[in-house]
């Protein structure tokens, strides 16, 4: 890496720490921070690679910073791997060009799934890359331990190995890859067993509960638009032009153009019956950022282009550490007023144990007060609180946080400006009951 671009990574690397300190947990961030208190080969939602990352820095002092940091580090990491492979004439562009994709840019100031999916992703095509220019052992390991973090990431990232085997069917020639593909397995084992004890109950909910859509013509004009935006805002049309019209001239590229734009039309046909959130195709942009920013001189206009792109997504930064009522956008109250809020929720309880109907308030009220606060869920979509079942070792009465309306309660407002009830003294028992009822 030339100089000049490891001091750029250096600098939005500072950028980042400094900024992850400045807002508060979203409600995702902090049920998988409860993931790193309890660790497990598996969760309802998702493998474990997260609750393992968070866990990694959870010596630090209880903050949000702690809580992200490994995210930002990785990120950035992953970012220096894929700035490596370009030409030495590229690579302050091309790295301006991958911080100018918001989908890329913005995953690593938080501490979701996505960001390990993404450094797995990077090292899968450097890992898979070294293992065609030399079968050894020693490369043979190394894709197999990256399939299996991969996998341990999020699910999507099986997309990159059928698509890498779609554009390279003579990968099943190879006794080698009959190694790797054993050695994934060994390797990604214990999630399956994990899977296999709790019934499946995560891939049962992702693939066959999860409630479809109608289709919708409006929904696929969106989704088309949405990968462009995510390709650097308004020069996105660039990279996915430049490969279309590629004509590959090795299987590693070919590999490369298969999987960004395999991804892509796996998920426009599955938006089909489904609502599509936007970063599942994250892996498909790992792919893309190879491909172009290591093939492909950027004129002039084109680097403007992607600097002013990479300018406006590190600005818009800013705005999440700015108070929601200096700018009044209604997701960024996920980010802050939540410390004040659980410890209003906590003085109203007053000695009572605490208790939510929501996996999301559980664990905002779990991180901001430091103690276990356990989701009913009722009124709520299944989530890892069912495992957890912690209402077991929980007093016979509880201080219950609900918006259930045939439940009379205290009112509360959340900083996102959603009413609650807090109902002081509850016995479980009935809590039970009326969630038994409605599951009945």
């Amino acid at each position: 890496m030339t100089r000049s671009a490891l001091t750029t990574l250096l600098v939005i690397t500072l950028i980042n720490l400094l900024i992850i300190a400045g807002f508060e947990l979203a409600h995702d961030e902090a049920y998988y921070w409860i993931f790193s208190n309890n660790l497990a080969f598996g969760y309802f939602d998702h493998p474990p690679m997260i609750a393992v990352i968070i866990r990694l820095f959870s010596w630090l002092p209880h903050s949000e910073w702690a809580v992200r940091v490994g995210c930002v580090l990785l990120q950035s990491v992953g970012i220096g791997v894929l700035v490596t492979q370009m030409p030495k004439s590229n690579q302050v562009w091309g790295q301006l060009a991958i911080w100018s994709m918001p989908l890329i840019s913005f995953i690593g100031l938080f501490a979701l799934p996505d960001l390990p999916l993404f450094f797995f992703s990077v090292m899968y095509f450097w890992s898979l890359k070294k293992y065609l220019e030399n079968d050894s052992v020693k490369y043979q390991l190394l894709l197999a331990v990256v399939i299996a973090g991969l996998l341990n990431s999020k699910y999507h990232g099986i997309l990159l190995v059928f698509f890498t085997l779609v554009a390279m069917p003579n990968l099943l020639k190879k006794k080698s890859f009959y190694v790797v593909t054993l050695l994934s397995i060994l390797f990604f084992a214990p999630h399956v067993w994990w899977q296999y004890e709790h019934d499946f109950k995560t891939l049962k909910y992702h693939f066959l509960e999860r409630p479809g859509s109608s289709f919708s013509l409006k929904r696929i004009f969106e989704y088309f638009g949405i990968q462009i935006v995510f390709a650097g805002l308004w020069i996105g049309f660039w990279p996915w032009w430049k490969t279309i019209k590629y004509k590959t001239t090795n299987d590693f590229d070919r590999i490369l153009k298969f999987c960004a734009l395999g991804v892509i039309v796996f998920f426009f046909i599955s938006s089909f019956s489904k609502r599509i959130e936007a970063n599942w195709t994250l892996p498909a942009f790992v792919a893309l950022s190879w491909l172009v920013f290591t093939k492909f001189e950027m004129s002039k206009k084109v680097r403007y282009g992607f600097i002013s792109a990479a300018a406006l997504t590190l600005l818009v930064r800013v705005l999440l550490v700015l108070p929601p009522e200096v700018l009044p956008v209604k997701r960024l109250k996920e980010f802050h007023g939540w410390s004040s809020w659980s410890q209003e929720v906590k003085i109203m309880c007053g000695t009572h144990k605490v208790m939510a109907n929501t996996y999301q308030m559980a664990s905002k009220l779990s991180f901001y007060l430091k103690e276990d606060v356990s989701a009913l869920n009722y009124h709520s979509r299944k989530n890892q609180f069912d495992f957890w079942d912690w209402e077991k070792s929980m007093p016979e009465a509880v201080c219950y946080l609900t918006d259930a309306d045939n439940l009379s309660g205290i009112e509360i407002m959340t900083p996102e400006g959603k009413t609650l009830k807090i109902i002081k003294d509850i016995p479980l028992s009935v809590l039970r009951e009326k969630k038994q009822n409605e599951l009945d």
